[in-house]
């Protein structure tokens, strides 16, 4: 049985949109299917959050399953089709994951504990998506040994865009040297929108830092839009959003767009496919109960 692709989505910095994007691409490789396991590395729990999981209600998080003693076997810590996507598995944090860096760094080969952690499931998953912190430290390189890509999300409204992007490069190439087998599946530019000025500036920036550096770089943009705001409140990934709203649907499209871009052979539903499955399963619930 062939062993799942892992995806590490990545960045230097927080607030970059890494959380939105795992979220999505999660549901989307779901709905084709494949067997989807979603892990929250960011001590923040958004990635928990938008699945509606509270980590004060659970036995155990990823924190437990990285502990140094007594660690919680990595299967006992996952929760199962989080909003009741079938083939959607979430491995939740919460916020003790604040102190898993010192932790690991302290360990003889710490930052291979998520790889050896995750090793009995890659067979159980087709895809696992790793939600990194917002930094690049022992937990996100942690995360790298582990992935097989990385998705490097750019947000284009915030003037420190590029920040560490360099930085996060070197750091895989130094992993690499190592023996790692990790490479850039893409940089996507997320929160754009032509009209304003950070946007242009930072585009400009990216495609003369992206002459040096040579990584792919999507062409499919996620614009800004408030359904991305709305998803949060919600505690919902942007692609399982209930709203017929013009902005919505744009922001759904392009995630879809990004996802066939990303991976062009697989047939991922189309959101108004995902909205119809998901109400007829609502209604067929209801008539159960």
């Amino acid at each position: 049985m062939a062993k799942a692709i892992v995806t590490a989505v990545a960045a230097q910095k927080g607030g970059t949109g890494k959380t939105a994007l795992a979220g999505s691409l999660g549901p989307l490789w779901a709905y084709t299917g494949a067997r989807t396991l979603l892990i929250d590395l960011d001590q923040q729990t958004n990635l928990t959050y938008a699945f509606a999981v509270d980590p004060e209600r659970l036995d155990a998080t990823v924190v437990d399953v990285l502990a140094p003693r007594n660690a919680t076997p990595i299967g006992e810590a996952i929760v199962p089709a989080v909003h009741g996507v079938e083939g959607l598995d979430l491995l939740p944090c919460d916020e003790r994951a604040e102190a898993l860096d010192t932790q690991l760094r302290s360990e003889t080969m710490g930052v291979y504990k998520l790889s050896d952690a995750l090793e009995p499931l890659l067979e159980r998953y087709d895809r696992v998506l790793l939600d990194c912190p917002p930094n690049v430290g022992e937990l996100t390189v942690s995360a790298l040994l582990a992935a097989d890509e990385i998705i490097c999300p750019i947000k284009m409204g915030d003037s420190n865009a590029l920040r560490g992007l360099s930085r996060l490069t070197q750091t895989v190439e130094k992993l690499n040297r190592r023996d790692a087998q990790v490479s850039f599946k893409s940089l996507v530019k997320v929160e754009c929108d032509e009209s304003q000025l950070s946007y242009r500036l930072n585009n400009e920036a990216l495609l003369a830092l992206n002459e040096r550096l040579r990584l792919p770089l999507a062409r499919t943009e996620l614009r800004a839009r408030a359904a991305w705001r709305t998803a949060v409140t919600q505690d919902l990934p942007l692609i399982l959003l209930d709203e017929g709203d013009r902005g919505t649907r744009e922001a759904q499209g392009d995630m879809h767009r990004l996802a066939t871009e990303l991976w062009p052979r697989v047939g991922f539903p189309f959101p108004s496919e995902i909205r119809a499955r998901r109400k007829q399963i609502s209604s067929a619930s209801r008539l159960v109960a």
